[in-house]
């Protein structure tokens, strides 16, 4: 038997209390199963992964959901896997996975890498259209400031940098594991051919790279424009006190007396 898990991005936040799709089969994250070989998991950071379910049956749970959404995405991003039921041993091979049956353990498993694939794609993608624009910031670093740029465009550049930081690191959580390894440490093999075949770690090395050159860029350059500010308030002042000194000579020696 053969069926498939999509995990979908559908909005920046999903509130979960109150939710109820089915069977309740866990909290965190929450997963509930709707039948046989059917399952969906909801994440807090705005995934829903769905396995076993055909499109009607994913837009009807997406529909209960939407009251608990937070900001809903214009453009959804998914990511999926193929599942073949059968054999005595777990393997992975590309975007497939076989596994004698699906337990909920598989099911989490599973669908914790593709919500943080998902999520790194999205990451991805915004950071794409940043680090475009730190090209051109960059370049006039190297031209010697010749040209001006806009203090609130670097921090609005900054600012995504460190939303996108503090997104991978208190929501999504990418570097950790999943709690069901605790209770079922025989799946940690299955968890890491799964993390290998979606190159978790090396996507989340990149972008954390990406990140940090891009915060590097607009800092340096906020920071010499915020200097080339204060020099330039220097020189307000000296040229202020020169003609201060001029006028008071002035009026000491020059100026004719009645």
């Amino acid at each position: 038997m053969s069926l498939t898990m999509i995990a979908t991005s559908l909005c920046e936040r999903i509130k979960t209390k109150g939710i109820e799709l089915g069977e309740r089969t866990g909290h965190l994250p929450l997963s509930f199963r709707l039948g046989e070989n059917q399952w969906v998991v909801v994440f807090r950071f705005g995934v829903v992964a769905t396995a076993g379910l055909n499109d009607r049956e994913r837009e009807d749970v997406f529909g209960e959901l939407k009251p608990f959404m937070e900001n809903p995405h214009d453009v959804q991003k998914s990511e999926d896997i193929s599942i073949e039921l059968g054999g005595g041993v777990d393997e992975v091979g590309s975007e497939q996975a076989r596994i004698q049956a699906l337990t909920r353990e598989h099911v989490l498993v599973m669908a914790d890498i593709l919500a943080k694939s998902v999520m790194l794609e999205r990451y991805e993608s915004v950071m794409s259209e940043v680090f475009s624009e730190t090209e051109p910031i960059a370049e006039k670093l190297m031209t010697g400031f010749h040209r001006k740029v806009s203090s609130s465009s670097l921090k609005r550049t900054i600012g995504a940098t460190l939303m996108a930081q503090q997104n991978m690191i208190g929501r999504v959580e990418v570097h950790e594991k999943p709690e069901v390894l605790w209770e079922h440490p025989e799946l940690e093999k299955f968890y890491a051919r799964l993390e290998d075949e979606y190159e978790i770690k090396e996507r989340n090395d990149a972008l954390e790279k990406k990140l940090r050159l891009i915060n590097t860029t607009a800092e340096t350059q906020l920071g010499l424009l915020h200097n080339s500010h204060s020099l330039r308030v220097e020189w307000y002042i000296v040229i202020l006190i020169v003609f201060e000194i001029l006028l008071t000579l002035y009026e000491m020696f020059l100026k004719p007396v009645h």
